[in-house]
């Protein structure tokens, strides 16, 4: 053999054992993992498999050692073997490029190499991975056998032992849910017995037993059988149907013996949900405003949405004259998917509507399923701005400042009439008009700016604003607890609601004012038109109005009168108690107090066991509503076998628990040696 044929079978054995060396320590990584997960969680050994796999990829990713080159070993011999002078080198390169000395030399390292032997780099790296895979192996037995024997019914545990030989007696367990038509879901079959199933859907069982057996059933919530039918000779095939309408948990009785408790969940189809993103609640559209409103709506439902649309209503007219109108506005797209986002513009003119008419509209759709949704009623008014001109209501005696909301109008009026002369005034003279009407407007401005206090302008200052003083100066007390009129966010005249809306009417008459003093009339007509808007909805606020109303009593029996009889009264207040004098709210802490003896060891005696019934009871009836929640406690409750059970049962009771009321408790005060209380008693003093 050559050299160079040697050092090729040296890299093949070196690669061999590089990687036989990331495969052991990728199963030492991987196997203690993997066995906890298969007997504690119950998960697939195919998980532990791709676990398996992702450690061996990463390890031969960190460690290349895969691919060794000639040449790098080549290097590493040069290192070891001292006999080869160096020179393995040589074997690498072709002999017609080799020099007379550098061929006898190459000579001398290939008879040398074939006298010498190899190193072996990787053995004692296989060797170590292969310990770690031992100790691997004997951690995860230990997990198997414990997790067994956690499984491993007590002494007496009769129940659990048949349930395990029923599971046992089953060979092949098949389950096919057949969603319902609506869903748009495929059918789909599952090999465990925990069934989830769409509302409505078809739920197939079929079973083969390993063993003939003479009747197959389903006991559904521990009391409603179902047999199912067999499948041919021999009583080994047992086929069943059965529709998902009820949430609950069932067993597998084969020959009356029952099995575990499995799940037999529900997914209820939710109706669709409407969002409407834009616009608000109620929005007014005052002069000027642009009268196109943008309608964004967010559909959504669980499996499908079959149709949408925008119900309108137009009200126009006033008092017994009103007129409504209905209509109803498609989205002209097709429908049939789980999530749209929807986008319309409400031309209200385009519509019908006019000055001082409303619109009221709600959004609808139906799902696949048939159920309807319906937002509430959004409302959209378009501001009259000749009522807001006209004078009615002014003349009424609770309106105690009618100059004030004249003077409004008569800045629109003056301002509208100044537009129409506009070409036949000279630029000098309609600025002129302009700055008068602004400077109207600020008087009118700082008028009403009185009822929050605004009794200065802007950049004055108060002369009570000076220096406050040295410590212990009264003044600066006063100051903090003294309520000053002249501070707009210390006016006390109107609620917050009032005195917000004043607020922003002034903002709206300062708008006004600035396109007026800025010669923009025609820009500050909306502004005073939305300021005379919020003055009227002012004055309807401090009207008040109370309706009559009749009170009609029960008449008065005379023949039942003074007579003492209280056998037909029930006593309000009390709780409804059952059998054995107890509510139902003692039972489950009569509950609680037996679980913690057995968790001290002491066993219940006929008192605490006529508890537990009461407590499986209770538990029962909330696993067949909800068995993904419940199913656990109940299957525990009934076991009983060790601390995981009554760890499981308690919680299930202190969920059934209602909600402790919070207690009034003293405040903690503040840990200051008592100098807040020493400071209170010198005031008094």
């Amino acid at each position: 053999m050559s050299g160079v044929e040697r050092l090729n079978r040296l890299r093949s054995r070196w690669r061999v054992g590089a990687v036989l060396y990331c495969l052991l320590l990728a199963l030492a990584i991987a196997l203690v993992p993997a066995t906890a997960a298969h007997v504690l969680a119950g998960w697939s050994w195919w998980i532990g498999g791709v676990v398996l796999a992702a450690c061996w990829a990463f390890l031969m990713l960190v460690r290349p050692y895969w691919r060794l080159r000639l040449t790098d070993i080549a290097i590493y011999l040069d290192r070891r073997l001292p006999a080869l002078e160096e020179s393995c080198g040589l074997l690498l390169q072709p002999e017609e490029e080799l020099s007379g000395l550098q061929l006898l030399q190459a000579r001398r390292v290939e008879e040398r190499l074939r006298e010498s032997p190899m190193p072996r780099p990787f053995l004692p790296r296989v060797w170590k991975a292969a310990g770690w895979m031992g100790l691997a192996l004997v951690v995860s037995v230990a997990v198997g056998w414990m997790g067994r024997r956690e499984a491993t019914p007590a002494a007496g545990g009769v129940v659990s032992r048949v349930r395990a030989a029923v599971h046992a007696e089953l060979a092949q367990v098949q389950v096919r849910i057949t969603p319902p038509a609506y869903t748009g879901r495929t059918v789909r079959r599952q090999p465990g017995l925990d069934v989830q199933a769409e509302e409505g859907a078809l739920v197939d069982w079929e079973l083969h037993t390993s063993a003939p057996a003479d009747s197959v059933e389903l006991v559904f919530n521990g009391g409603v059988y179902w047999p199912l039918k067999a499948e041919g000779p021999g009583g080994m095939q047992w086929r069943g149907t059965r529709q998902a309408l009820r949430p609950g948990f069932y067993q597998v009785s084969i020959g009356g013996r029952r099995s575990e408790l499995y799940k037999f969940e529900i997914i209820r189809d939710e109706p669709p949900r409407i969002t409407i993103r834009r616009p608000k609640p109620y929005t007014v559209v005052d002069f000027g405003d642009p009268t196109n409103i943008a309608l964004d709506v967010q559909l959504r439902d669980d499996y499908g949405i079959s149709d949408a649309s925008v119900m309108v209503t137009i009200s126009s007219g006033r008092g017994e004259a009103v007129k409504f109108k209905a209509q109803e506005l498609r989205w002209n797209r097709p429908f049939g998917g789980a999530k749209y986002e929807l986008a319309k513009t409400l031309d209200l003119p385009a519509l019908g509507l006019k000055p001082g008419d409303e619109l009221y509209f709600y959004c609808r759709t139906r799902d696949n399923h048939g159920q309807e949704t319906k937002t509430e009623t959004y409302i959209i008014s378009l501001t009259d701005t000749a009522q807001l001109m006209g004078l009615e209501g002014m003349t009424m005696p609770t309106d105690v400042k009618p100059e004030f909301f004249r003077s409004e109008r008569q800045i629109i009026i003056e301002t509208e009439q100044l537009l129409r002369q506009q070409d036949t005034l000279a630029a000098s003279v309609f600025k002129e008009k302009s700055n008068g009407l602004g400077i109207d407007q600020k008087l009118l401005r700082l008028r009403y700016g009185k009822f929050l206090g605004e009794e200065m302008e802007e950049g004055e200052v108060l002369a009570d604003t000076a220096s406050l003083g040295a410590f212990g100066d009264a003044t600066k007390i006063l100051d903090v607890y003294t309520d000053k009129h002249d501070n707009a966010e210390d006016a006390t005249y109107f609620e917050p609601a009032v005195k917000q809306q004043l607020k922003a009417t002034l903002n709206e008459m300062w708008g006004a004012e600035l396109r007026l003093r800025t010669f923009r009339p025609r820009e500050a007509l909306p502004y005073c038109y939305k300021a005379l808007r919020l003055l009227k909805d002012l004055q309807q606020q401090s009207r008040a109005y109370v309706a009559k109303t009749g009170v009609r009593v029960t008449p008065l029996n005379p023949a039942k009168r003074l007579t003492g009889e209280l056998a037909a009264i029930s006593p309000g207040g009390q709780e409804v108690r059952r059998d054995g004098g107890m509510t139902e709210e003692e039972w489950l802490r009569a509950g609680l107090a037996v679980l913690e003896g057995m968790r001290s060891g002491v066993m219940p005696g006929d008192g605490g066991r006529m508890v537990m019934q009461e407590v499986q009871r209770r538990i029962a009836g909330e696993a067949a509503a909800d068995p993904g929640r419940w199913l656990a406690a109940y299957a525990a409750v009934r076991r009983m076998h060790g601390a995981e059970d009554i760890r499981l049962v308690e919680q299930a009771l202190v969920r059934l628990l209602p909600a402790a009321e919070a207690e009034p408790a003293p405040e903690k005060g503040v840990e200051d040696g008592g100098l807040t209380r020493q400071y209170f008693n010198r005031l008094k003093e």
